[in-house]
């Protein structure tokens, strides 16, 4: 029996995961697999259904033959990856949504440690197979891309950005030190005003812009909690706050904001 309209309804999830399994039909550089998740396997067998007589062009369709640790089963989508390969996963998405009503829709790659909004999917869903890297190597070049210096515009507004003095560095970097210390990190060291930070899947730099008490040093520079920006670099922030453990990385008008909910003083930073 064929799926109507919201048949599905409140049975799938707003999530798609996008080339985290490894392809049936041919090597992960040709084809890319996407998922979508459902709350029972009645669902999984409809969707499954539904999906392989889809109108988009594709080489595989298949239903998990069991639930994940969530309880939820996916259906899984082999499709050939070219130029069209967004266009062809946002075609897929809007498919499943003439069964399962409107999705805000949020994906995850193998370079994000949590979901993203849809809308940031062209920039971390490789499409060329020329071009393709292994997961490894595009996270590297995703983390390279971030740790270079920013572009023009961006200099220019850090120009007169107050760094730590030369001379309050070598006092403050014990303090800093000791400020990491309840985090995931596996090194961590500041040299003229840059905190280099290393775990166990690379290394992150960050420009010191001040560190101290919180209410303090935020005043001093003009910023308060309330300036949360609303479309942070969610790559940057997903890293950080990996790193950070019980800590938390807030971005707070052009600034990194690192804090210790258990902690009085804050360390304020500019990415680098």
């Amino acid at each position: 029996m064929s799926l109507r309209e919201r048949d599905l309804e409140n049975t799938v999830l707003k999530k798609i995961s996008i080339d985290e399994f490894e392809p049936k039909t041919g090597n992960e550089k040709d084809v890319a697999v996407v998922g979508f998740y459902v709350n029972s396997e009645e669902a999984g067998t409809d969707l499954y259904n539904f999906m392989s007589h889809s109108v988009i062009e594709n080489r595989d369709v298949e239903l998990s033959p069991n639930a994940d640790e969530d309880g939820y089963y996916m259906v899984f989508v082999e499709v050939d990856r070219n130029g069209e390969l967004l266009k062809n996963i946002t075609s897929l998405a809007e498919e499943v949504e003439r069964v399962a009503g409107k999705l805000n829709w949020q994906f995850k790659t193998p370079y994000l440690e949590e979901y993203a909004s849809f809308d940031e999917a062209e920039k971390y869903v490789q499409q060329d197979s020329e071009d393709y890297l292994t997961a490894a190597d595009y996270k590297a070049k995703l983390e390279g891309e971030f740790n270079k210096v920013n572009d023009v515009e961006d200099e220019e507004e850090e120009e007169g950005v107050p760094l730590i003095p030369q001379e309050e560095s070598a006092i403050k970097t014990e303090d800093i030190m000791e400020f990491l210390h309840n985090t995931n990190l596996l090194d961590a060291s500041v040299n003229e005003g840059i905190l280099t930070m290393k775990d166990a899947r690379g290394k992150l730099d960050l420009q010191i812009v001040d560190f101290g008490y919180g209410p303090d040093v935020m005043s001093d520079l003009g910023i308060q909690e309330s300036a949360i920006k609303a479309d942070p670099d969610k790559f940057l922030f997903d890293k950080l706050n990996s790193m950070l453990g019980e800590m938390k990385a807030l971005p707070i008008d052009n600034y990194v904001v690192l804090y210790d909910p258990s902690h009085k003083d804050v360390l304020i930073a500019k990415s680098c």
